[in-house]
């Protein structure tokens, strides 16, 4: 019977949760104004990219059409734990090389701009699976607590 929590002990554990939450969630919007900034960088140094080399240079012909195509970074979520992660392989196809071999710095930028966006997106994906364990664990002490008070109507 000494391991049951007070009602007290409970509340005080959902308002860590909820201050957890909150703190997950500026995280997550901060993220997300990451993830839009390098998103809108990205786009604008491609466009001045097209601008530089002409928009038949820049343009969806450059993208694979037949064969396979190796990407350069994969995301691998682990089924046990539950984790995102991004790895990096030097050894897949460099998609700035369909532009030429002397591309504009403003390619470049847009790639790693674009690049990352990647890391910024896992990042989000990653903050959001956080949050939704932390709900699950705000849900449960909320059935704990409503349970108690029902014992103590009764």
């Amino acid at each position: 019977m000494g391991h049951e929590k007070t009602a007290k002990q409970v509340d005080d554990e959902l308002d860590e949760i909820c201050l957890q939450m909150i703190q997950l969630m500026d995280e997550y919007c901060s993220s997300i104004g990451r993830l839009e900034h390098c998103l809108r960088d990205g786009c604008v140094h491609l466009a001045k990219s097209r601008y530089v080399m002409g928009n038949r240079s820049v343009s969806d012909l450059q993208l694979p059409t037949s064969g396979p195509y190796t990407a350069r970074s994969t995301v691998i979520r682990e089924k046990n734990t539950d984790t995102i992660n991004l790895t990096h392989d030097n050894s897949g196809d460099d998609p700035i090389k369909r532009f030429g071999v002397l591309v504009p710095g403003s390619l470049r930028m847009a790639q790693e701009r674009f690049c990352k966006c990647l890391e910024s997106t896992i990042e989000a994906a990653i903050i959001k699976s956080e949050m939704e364990k932390v709900q699950g664990n705000y849900l449960s002490l909320k059935d704990v607590r409503s349970q108690m008070a029902n014992k103590v109507n009764k």
